[in-house]
């Protein structure tokens, strides 16, 4: 699928404690996902409802999808975007100014069970999704048992394409234009241009013997190429494009499918990807995020209104849980030991609108 982005182209130790900062601006955004299927009305993306009424929110992204979807695919999206967005799993963006570019752009992969039924759904429901940043993903094309997951088979998951996709078209290239801009001069596009083996505004007849990356769809402009671009670069890197059969079926597109051919001629884009400033992935997606996230942490469910939060958070079996604050608003909460395995704890915190709230969640097995 095309990389445009418009419409539908393409608590194990005995004694824990974390300290937990949070401000009263959106939080949604950056809340650890839960992996829930919700059906209906996405408040956030609401004229997406009729055409895609199951949706996964993944921190500042959502993956709507279409009834014909099947769960399993929703989910392995999800699996994937979180990995893309949270590498290291310990339940934070790894990058919060890409995460919150995605949410301020109402971002979303849009699933539907094949090309053809996105491009009925865009046909009838075109202008309504105008209002939001928008990729496109089959459940036709999403394959967890393929490559680059399983090195014996020669089909590819395109759920690491299209969901890297857009995290880098409009999270990176949003937050970082000099160097992930989607245009002339920036630092990714300089380095696209040595690998095409010159500049082209548009994709030329024939590309120079020398270029090791001619991607040829002339529907795709230039903004579109650099997408393309680091989509191949980070996943070669990451060693995404090497399993049975692949470096045949890409080379006339992409010849430097090894991390190794990548870090020796393409030494450009390898500077850009290895900077830790920008938090990019360092170890490839592999659709197991929720069963290999972190889960040394107690993660804290945020529900925020005008005038309080509410938590809510399962504790380990017989723990006893207290509350600290470091204001008046709320002294100390105490949990008794509980016989369940684990035990649904909800308080509610008294706040105002712009006031920040510090507080301890310790748990004493």
């Amino acid at each position: 699928m095309g990389a445009a982005i418009s419409h539908f182209n393409r608590a194990a130790a005995s004694v824990c404690a974390a300290l937990f900062y949070f401000l009263m601006t959106p939080v949604a955004q950056a809340a650890e996902p839960d992996f829930k299927i919700h059906s209906g009305k996405n408040d956030r993306l609401p004229g997406l409802k009729s055409a895609l009424p199951k949706h996964v929110q993944v921190f500042g992204l959502y993956i709507q999808a279409t009834d014909r979807v099947p769960d399993a695919k929703l989910l392995h999206a999800a699996d994937i975007t979180a990995d893309f967005l949270d590498n290291d799993r310990d339940g934070k963006p790894d990058n919060p100014k890409v995460n919150d570019k995605l949410w301020n752009e109402r971002s979303a992969i849009v699933m539907g069970y094949d090309e053809r039924e996105l491009e009925q759904l865009h046909d009838r429901y075109g202008e309504m999704f105008d209002d939001y940043t928008l990729q496109g993903l089959y459940a036709t094309e999403t394959l967890p048992n393929a490559g680059p997951h399983n090195p014996k088979s020669s089909e590819f998951d395109a759920a690491i394409e299209e969901i890297l996709h857009i995290i880098t078209s409009v999270g990176y290239a949003g937050v970082y234009p000099k160097v992930f801009g989607e245009h002339r001069g920036s630092e990714l596009a300089n380095a696209m241009d040595i690998a095409r083996g010159g500049y082209f505004h548009t994709v030329p007849r024939r590309y120079p013997a020398s270029a090791w990356y001619s991607y040829d769809d002339r529907t795709c402009d230039y903004g579109c190429q650099v997408t393309e671009y680091i989509y191949w670069a980070l996943t070669s890197l990451l060693d995404g494009q090497a399993f049975k059969g692949r470096g045949e079926n890409i080379e006339h597109e992409w010849k430097f499918n090894t991390p190794e051919k990548l870090r020796t001629k393409d030494k450009a884009v390898v500077k850009i990807l290895s900077d830790p400033k920008y938090q990019l992935s360092t170890r490839l997606p592999d659709g197991k995020y929720r069963q290999n996230r972190k889960q040394n942490a107690i993660r804290l469910n945020i529900i925020a209104d005008e005038s309080q939060f509410t938590l809510t958070t399962e504790l380990p079996n017989g723990s006893s849980t207290i509350v600290e604050t470091t204001n008046d608003l709320l002294s100390w909460s105490l949990v008794e030991r509980v016989p369940s395995d684990t035990a649904l704890l909800e308080f509610p915190i008294a706040t105002k609108l712009g006031n920040a709230q510090f507080f301890r969640l310790r748990f004493n097995d």
